[in-house]
């Protein structure tokens, strides 16, 4: 009886620790705010880029590639969406390029503006 005794104990605290762990990697992956989507065709190549690689604004963490697809009304290009905060200051200024992470090779979009005042991007529906 005591051995069964030990084993439901176990068995109790590991459901319990998994719970725990699922828990916390749910919280962590969380989205905080609200994002807007918006798409890049472009003829260059796309190499590395992954769906959920980072999307950056100046260097801060502003989004995540959400998809990466040919696109269907240009032949040849490929169509980049991605969801970008909505409290990122993007302008019709505003440009896309193709940055790598360090000694890994990921890539990740940059995106960036000459600093003129330019009117604000609308994300479209």
């Amino acid at each position: 009886m005591e051995n069964k005794a030990h084993a439901l104990a176990a068995g109790i605290f590991v459901v319990l620790l998994s719970a725990l762990v699922l828990g916390l990697a749910a919280w962590l992956t969380r989205t905080t705010g609200v994002r807007d989507l918006y798409e890049i065709s472009t003829r260059e190549t796309v190499t590395g880029l992954q769906e959920q690689a980072p999307v950056r604004f100046r260097g801060i963490d502003v989004g995540k590639v959400k998809r990466i697809v040919f696109d269907p009304k240009i032949l040849g290009n490929v169509l980049v969406r991605m969801e970008v905060d909505r409290d990122t200051p993007l302008t019709r200024d505003t440009f896309a390029t193709l940055s790598y992470q360090g000694v890994t090779g990921l890539a990740f979009i940059q995106l960036s503006d000459h600093g003129k005042p330019a009117p604000p991007l609308v994300p479209n529906d």
